[in-house]
């Protein structure tokens, strides 16, 4: 150890002051470092004096009054990534299933907010929280904004929609299923539905965002309202059906049919419609600039039943 040389090459030196301060403040600023230094591939020369590092051809290990040799692997040094904490938080972000460009806009967002280095790298892990069994603990939400703010600066439209509330239309279990135990969507007079929309909230969002992403992280009054009626519970891989809703007729086919890995999931649905969806499934584009939707009256959520662990 260099601890245990350098006293003996101070006792060989004889007990002179000046030598021994000498040694003393070289093992104070050495001594930490030797466990994780040494190694047996290469030397390198420690300078006390001006702290600089200059390798040497042989493998002797000593101590003076001017410098200490330890052992060090060089190519420790040489083959460190070049990758800054910054290039770090934009491959965790892509690596939890985010674009490369809001990845950027992410850790850009958290550098305006004075963040930087090692403490923005651990922030945006932080806010991942336990993302691999869906447990976000804010980044999704930031990655909404800064999305949202992208695809504006990109030119894309806002899309405005209307959403009918459960109290203004036939939306229980019951109104669903006719005498023959079979799902219906009752026939509505005119001036019904037009006193039904009168009751629909008013929901904003950017084109490309779908209607539970609107629910869970969309601004303003309306996206604010909407959800207090839609829950994702899933966290949008289809998983369940909490973000179940019903496209008004008349905009159906606009809107396109479920696949059928959403249809096995609508089947387990509250009251599910001919006409039903799965918000997570319903991706706005400017075609839906005026779209009507309707909320069931509840939502089944699966995952109340999964026996987690204590």
């Amino acid at each position: 150890c260099v601890y245990c040389f350098g006293r003996e090459r101070e006792k060989r030196l004889g007990d002179t002051k000046m030598i021994g301060h000498t040694l003393r403040l070289q093992r104070r600023h050495f001594i930490r470092q030797c466990t994780s230094f040494l190694s047996k591939e290469s030397p390198t020369v420690l300078s006390p004096i001006h702290h600089k590092i200059h390798p040497r051809d042989n493998n002797d290990i000593f101590i003076s009054s001017s410098s200490i040799v330890i052992r060090r692997t060089l190519a420790r040094s040489s083959n460190h990534s070049a990758e800054t904490p910054e290039d770090k938080a934009i491959t965790f972000v892509v690596s939890v299933g985010h674009e490369r460009r809001v990845a950027e806009g992410v850790v850009n967002a958290l550098k305006e907010s004075g963040m930087s280095g090692e403490m923005l790298l651990s922030m945006v892990r932080s806010m991942a929280g336990r993302w691999e069994v869906g447990e976000d603990e804010g980044l999704d939400a930031l990655v909404a904004s800064v999305k949202q703010t992208l695809d504006l600066s990109e030119g894309k439209k806002v899309v405005t929609f209307y959403v009918v509330p459960p109290n203004a239309w036939a939306s229980s279990q019951e109104d669903a299923i006719d005498e023959e135990h079979d799902v219906v969507m009752h026939d509505e007079t005119e001036e019904e539905k037009k006193k039904m929309r009168t009751r629909a909230f008013v929901v904003e969002a950017v084109e490309g965002t779908s209607i539970a992403d609107v629910a869970k992280f969309g601004a303003g009054e309306g996206a604010s309202t909407l959800r207090d009626y839609v829950e994702c519970a899933c966290s949008g891989i289809m998983a369940c059906s909490t973000c179940h809703v019903v496209i008004d007729p008349e905009w159906f086919d606009v809107v396109g049919g479920p696949i059928e890995a959403e249809e096995d999931m609508l089947d387990l649905a509250y009251a599910p419609r001919s006409t039903s969806r799965l918000g997570c499934q319903v991706v706005l584009t400017k075609d839906h600039d005026g779209m009507v939707i309707r909320l069931p009256k509840g939502a089944n959520n699966m995952m109340d039943f999964i026996p987690f662990e204590d």
